[in-house]
């Protein structure tokens, strides 16, 4: 239930790992490295746990000129969530119409701030984010969910395909990005 989520916090602990978090990854086929710190113990622990992959650099990048604070290790879904619950408003609207692209105009370019389209994506977030309508649908979003939409095929590294359930293509937010997209794209 998304009420009951808690929003990630910007911050990252550099202490050492526990002797705890070091079991658990133990138990789990992680191995640390040796300087490893919680964040970074909890980060590689996560990234097992949510069936993860690492971020990408360029979404990594995005994010540390956005002040967001992470491990190196910091996961794909973590990352998202970390950027949808930590933005300021304009470049939440920004990311979100910007993941919506990605998906489906199969986009490998991770860093808004240096893709060829960022200023379609800059006019929508100002055009959007004083619309209180479209604010409220995109509120109902989480980070992760912005990784892909609707119910798509991926194929896993072992070459299987997996069926992935992404965020809602029935909602306000989405389709007015959607739609903005595909009239200037």
């Amino acid at each position: 239930m998304r009420s009951q989520r808690q929003k990630i916090l910007n911050r990252i602990d550099k202490s050492p790992a526990t002797s705890m978090q070091k079991d658990y990854a133990r138990s789990l086929g992680i191995t640390l490295p040796e300087v490893a710190t919680k964040s970074d113990a909890k980060a590689l622990i996560d990234l097992e746990l949510d069936s993860d992959e690492p971020a990408s650099e360029g979404l990594k990048a995005f994010a540390i000129e956005k002040g967001m604070k992470f491990s190196d290790y910091v996961g794909n879904k973590y990352l998202h969530n970390l950027l949808f619950d930590n933005l300021e408003a304009l470049d939440k609207v920004i990311f979100f119409c910007f993941c919506i692209y990605k998906f489906h105009f199969n986009d490998s370019e991770e860093h808004i701030l240096e893709h060829p389209k960022k200023e379609v994506f800059q006019e929508f977030g100002e055009q959007y984010v004083k619309d209180s309508f479209f604010v409220a649908s995109m509120e109902e979003y989480v980070g992760e969910e912005l990784i892909a939409f609707g119910k798509s095929e991926k194929v896993t590294k072992e070459g299987k395909k997996k069926t992935i359930y992404g965020g809602s293509i029935h909602t306000r937010a989405y389709k007015n990005a959607y739609d903005y997209l595909k009239a200037y794209i």
